[in-house]
């Protein structure tokens, strides 16, 4: 609501002292009246338990799939014994090819389609997935769209008018339970509204799953020109695909799903034909490239971890039902060498620890994440900045993401991001590779917000030939787009260009003492931001 300040003749000290007595008083009762008319959701009540369907191996995706990598692969059938289950992947590391995997594969759908993502942003390539999903359903495809609140766009009253088609379903998660004043939640049920789900799915037939950092929108298929987000997706095959499946069951069973109608409050906008005819007009007379042929995936043993979806009505502090001291508990410690990328790295006393004994221990570290010029959290930087100086006094490696626009690396070979255009880069992709054998991939950034607050997916993956393959693509970004930081002999920070790997001669360059590209203000905001108690929540 925008409130206007009218000025008004003032007739006496008396006559003022009465008129602002008078505009508080209207103030308290208009905002009074607001929020008892902001009702809270429903309870959802008993609900029917709806899973992802298990009859599709008959479909032609699942006959194709079996065709090209034989029936008891696709089953998991071919590794009984001795040998771990295997699962297949592919990654998907340019993000036009991300959104043509899944415009190709919505259009391959005949059972379900199951969409889950943090963020569903009102721009045209999220559009143009919504018009699939519709074709789709008019298909006879059971649609289930699964968006967490705080990251959607579109209106509740738009989704719950979408959401009256009889093959789509949309609940939202964690919905506000005030409505039309949304932030006012944050002091009225901030303990559960500020932690949300972050999780990305897509899966198709239960026979083909995509998982990463990707969510809905334009920045994250590049096809922004003002900022693309740096991500990885990966596309899989095989017996871990039902588990990614059974993932999104156990988010959209939850109490916290609740159906687009209920937080509409039964409120409608637009009509179904005007939805359909709008869809309609979207969608391309071709079908996009992404096919099939010349894909060979990655066969290898994979282990899925998915934080309880109770992880946000539950204290921080307990843990219980969360991935991350599992996956700390069942994998072995790196031996040799890490890489860690994450876009948003606050790793507080405990990270700083962890990895040092990492490094006492022989392990060599490196860790790429954004700079402050190009992190699109500067809020999030202030809890990284001030462990910069511990962390390269035990020896981690730091690399940060320049945003220096990738149509200056146009002239670059064989890399997925030679020919992008754009105003601004910013990492956003969510991968560690460990001893170059082993890798987790999904939508966990190293934070104290994806540990102990919203919800995670991700998957670890026991295969040199994948981690390899990532290696080959993040080492050239590493050097050609990320600046070095380092200490000076007397101790203070520097940030390094460093040369091209493939130039004859070339040397590392040092170009400021202080976050390069940035300007003054967004320096002294973010060194504000670090005096502030707030370290635990970013």
């Amino acid at each position: 609501m925008t409130w206007k300040r009218h000025h008004l003749q003032r007739h006496g000290h008396c006559s003022c002292r009465r008129h602002k007595i008078r505009v508080r008083v209207l103030f308290a009762i208009i905002l009074g009246a607001v929020l008892a008319g902001c009702a809270t959701l429903p309870e959802p009540g008993s609900r029917e338990v709806v899973m992802s369907p298990e009859d599709t191996g008959e479909s032609a995706l699942a006959r194709q799939l079996a065709d090209a990598y034989g029936s008891e692969r696709m089953q998991g059938l071919a590794d009984e014994g001795s040998a771990p289950q295997e699962s297949g992947f592919v990654l998907l590391k340019d993000g036009r090819e991300a959104l043509d995997a899944r415009l190709a594969l919505t259009r391959e759908a005949e059972y379900s389609l199951d969409l889950q993502t943090f963020e569903l942003l009102d721009q045209p390539s999220t559009w143009l997935v919504l018009a699939h999903l519709m074709e789709a359903a008019e298909r006879g495809v059971a649609v289930r769209l699964l968006v967490d609140d705080w990251g959607n766009d579109f209106a509740s009253a738009w989704m719950a008018q979408l959401a009256t088609h009889p093959n789509i379903e949309i609940r939202i998660f964690n919905p506000f339970p005030l409505r039309p004043l949304w932030r006012v939640n944050y002091v009225t049920h901030f303990s559960r509204v500020h932690r949300r789900m972050h999780n990305k799915t897509f899966v198709v037939d239960n026979q083909v799953a995509i998982l990463g950092g990707r969510n809905t929108g334009d920045a994250y298929y590049e096809a922004s020109a003002e900022r693309i987000f740096l991500d990885l997706d990966i596309l899989t095959l095989g017996p871990i695909t039902p588990e990614v499946s059974g993932a999104f069951d156990l988010y959209w069973n939850h109490v916290l799903a609740v159906d687009a109608e209920s937080v509409s409050q039964g409120r409608m906008r637009s009509s179904m034909d005007t939805l359909q005819a709008e869809f309609s007009e979207l969608l391309p007379d071709e079908p996009s490239a992404w096919t099939w042929e010349d894909i060979t995936p990655i066969w290898a043993p994979v282990v899925l971890y998915v934080d309880d979806p109770g992880k946000i009505l539950r204290a921080a502090g307990d843990t219980s039902g969360h991935l991350m001291p599992r996956l700390l508990s069942e994998q072995s410690m790196p031996e040799r060498e890490v890489l860690f990328v994450t876009p948003y790295f606050v790793p507080g006393d405990f990270g700083v620890d962890l990895l040092t004994e990492l490094v006492d221990a022989g392990i060599e570290i490196d860790l790429l994440t954004n700079s402050l010029a190009a992190n699109n959290m500067p809020i999030v930087h202030s809890g990284y900045a001030p462990y910069r100086r511990d962390l390269l006094e035990k020896g981690v490696r730091l690399w940060e993401v320049q945003p220096t626009p990738w149509s200056a690396y146009e002239t670059v070979n064989d890399t997925p991001w030679q020919s992008v255009v754009t105003e601004q880069v910013t990492l956003h992709a969510k991968v560690w590779v460990f001893d170059r054998e082993r890798v987790f991939i999904g939508s966990v950034n190293m934070d104290p917000r994806s540990f102990q607050h919203n919800t995670e997916i991700g998957l670890m993956i026991d295969s040199p030939e994948l981690a390899t393959e990532i290696l080959d693509w993040m080492e050239p970004m590493k050097n050609r787009l990320a600046w070095k930081v380092r200490l000076e002999e007397n101790g203070d920070k520097e940030w390094v260009e460093m040369p091209d790997v493939e130039g004859p001669g070339a040397e590392a360059r040092a170009i400021a003492h202080y976050d390069p590209d940035s300007t003054w203000w967004r320096r002294v905001r973010t060194g504000l931001y670090t005096f502030l108690p707030i370290e635990f929540l970013l």
